[in-house]
């Protein structure tokens, strides 16, 4: 015999329920957020900037291939662990020069994690991740719906979902 007083425990089906309902609990919207995490890279001279949320992974592309028949933007194909993913050229999408990519040559790659995308945006430089109070955003001068706002060091943060969301950059393969 122990001389231990037995545990009380709540009865199964109640556990159950209060797990249940912290589960169901929706996590806070990103609108509801007053300060977001994001990466930080460079795109013909000037500062661009993601929300880490919207990125799997951030690694050296190299042995792009080329697409051919393809819009101006997208760079080509890679293999990324056995899984094939086309790189886009961020700085052409919104609207700055085509970066040039010389054969064989590795290049910065962000590997993005939205909802039915196996994409990579290829960038000149990586800086670093920052944390931005969205509150403190000035407007963006450039009127284009996918710029969230300007940050620290004329850093502007792109909004990836509605850059991606727009349709401008949906390939149609039938031709």
């Amino acid at each position: 015999m122990t001389d231990k007083a037995p545990i009380w425990e709540p009865p199964a089906e109640e556990v159950l329920k209060r797990r249940a309902e912290q589960l169901a609990k929706l996590p806070p919207s990103a609108e509801a957020v007053d300060e977001v995490e994001v990466l930080v890279c460079s795109l013909g001279g000037e500062r661009y900037a993601v929300e880490t949320r919207h990125l799997r992974a951030v690694q050296w592309a190299s042995g792009i291939t080329p697409v051919p028949c393809t819009p101006r933007f997208v760079v080509g194909i890679v293999s990324v662990r056995g899984e094939i993913v086309t790189l886009l050229d961020l700085a052409s999408m919104i609207g700055l020069s085509a970066m040039s990519f010389k054969d064989g040559e590795a290049c910065p790659a962000l590997l993005l994690g939205l909802p039915g995308l196996r994409s990579g945006l290829v960038v000149d430089e990586v800086l670093g991740v920052e944390r931005y109070k969205l509150n403190t955003l000035q407007p963006s001068l450039s009127g284009r719906e996918f710029a969230r706002g300007v940050g620290p060091s004329n850093t502007v943060l792109l909004d990836l979902e509605l850059l991606f969301g727009s349709g401008r950059f949906t390939i149609n393969d039938e031709a």
